[in-house]
């Protein structure tokens, strides 16, 4: 194997581990998570590239035993992805900030009569959220600092994002979607000609005084919440909702803050 491979793979790796033992992971549990996923990688592999899948060639491929693999693939699959509840909330914060019927020319965004309008809270989630009482929406924009009610008829979005509050379970499940969709960007730029590659970049210095950070997170928090604000716009406009389409595709650009303590004097030698 490539040592440059080693290392990274290792570096990946490395990182988690603080998240698993905090958390009462066990390596038992861990080997058995990263066996099934291997296996289930190949199984893909394969059946991309018009090969017959069986239990030999996988454990000629994998390195593990026919008994191994056999006993693997009969397991029950884990889920993955968002729950519906919090695709339909990042659905609802998405059209607030983006439909002219809930936000003015600038973007910002209105301040909702929770129901009664065309334009209250309660259309806003029945046009964005499909099924889902308002009220019940309102209770979880509430619940994560989403938004927060003017008083009884009136409710305003305070925070652009729905981000998990309090719930280690469903902060995980952001942990299991953006991290592999990061490493699938990487991937493609890897695997793939570099006149196809996707947009992967980061700007990052390693001797910055302390003092400076808060500054930089309060740009850098208005400038990402910017683009973020312009690039959903497009998207909302040209997604299909639940219209059944020939391809569709998930697409989407992801940002992110990073700080950690910076051994200059090791990046000097």
């Amino acid at each position: 194997m490539n040592n440059q491979l080693h290392t990274a793979v290792y570096t990946i790796i490395k990182s988690l581990i603080g998240l698993l033992f905090r958390n009462g992971l066990s390596f038992g549990e861990f080997s058995r998570l990263a066996k099934q996923a291997y296996i289930k990688e190949v199984e893909k592999e394969l059946l991309k590239s018009g090969e017959k899948v069986t239990t030999s060639k996988i454990a000629i491929i994998t390195g593990l035993t026919r008994k191994e693999v056999a006993a693997t693939r009969k397991e029950t699959p884990l889920k993955t992805g968002h729950s519906p509840q919090h695709n339909r909330a990042v659905r609802v914060i998405s059209g607030w900030l983006s439909d002219p019927a809930f936000c003015d020319k600038k973007g910002k965004t209105k301040i909702l009569m929770v129901q009664g309008s065309k334009n209250s809270f309660e259309a806003l989630v029945n046009k964005y959220s499909g099924d889902m009482p308002y009220r019940a929406m309102m209770d979880e924009l509430i619940r994560t600092s989403a938004v927060e009610l003017k008083d009884k008829n009136r409710v305003s979005l305070i925070r652009a994002a729905h981000i998990p509050s309090g719930d280690d379970n469903e902060k995980f499940v952001l942990l299991g979607e953006d991290v592999p969709l990061l490493i699938s960007t990487i991937k493609h730029n890897i695997l793939d000609d570099d006149q196809d590659a996707f947009y992967q970049r980061k700007v990052c210095y390693r001797n910055v005084p302390e003092k400076n950070l808060e500054a930089f997170k309060e740009i850098a928090k208005k400038e990402n919440q910017a683009l973020l604000e312009k690039l959903n716009k497009w998207l909302l406009a040209h997604d299909m909702g639940k219209e059944i389409i020939k391809k569709p595709m998930k697409v989407g650009v992801g940002v992110y803050y990073f700080e950690e303590a910076s051994d200059t004097q090791e990046q000097s030698k």
